[in-house]
């Protein structure tokens, strides 16, 4: 499946909700009982969020490291999406979405997969067209 960075981002910030269920399927993945793919631009999103967090006092900066190291570490395939950009474009406009989270929804599409999210403004916005996009707290 593929996992955007709301849900990503919960394996390093323990403050957040729904971490314990993120914390699960992190450890199927660990655990080889599922396969997660992810659009290139999630390493960027969790750096990004982490940094984020470390400026909100949230988080501090040795943990930073580690979690950047941890996720590297972890080796989740991540995929270009230049062949997808017309998907993503479709996505961007007719949900009113950034190109961020339609590039989570393109590649799902395009993989014949589902999308986990934990990002309650981007399912409620399709969660009654794309049934294959599901809620983090339903898993």
């Amino acid at each position: 499946m593929v996992l955007d960075a709301s849900v990503v981002l919960k394996w390093y910030l323990t403050d957040e909700e729904l971490g314990v269920k993120a914390i699960s399927l992190l450890g199927e993945y660990v655990s080889n009982e599922l396969d997660i793919l992810a659009p290139s631009l999630l390493e960027y999103e969790i750096m990004n969020g982490l940094m984020i967090a470390q400026k909100r006092g949230r988080i501090k900066e040795e943990k930073i490291l580690s979690a950047i190291e941890g996720f590297d570490n972890l080796g989740i395939n991540l995929s270009s999406l230049s062949h997808l950009y017309l998907q993503i474009i479709h996505f961007c406009k007719t949900y009113n979405r950034s190109v961020y989270d339609a590039s989570y929804m393109a590649l799902a599409l395009d993989e014949g997969i589902s999308l986990i999210t934990a990002d309650e403004g981007l399912f409620n916005s399709i969660r009654k067209d794309l049934k294959w996009v599901k809620w983090l707290g339903d898993m």
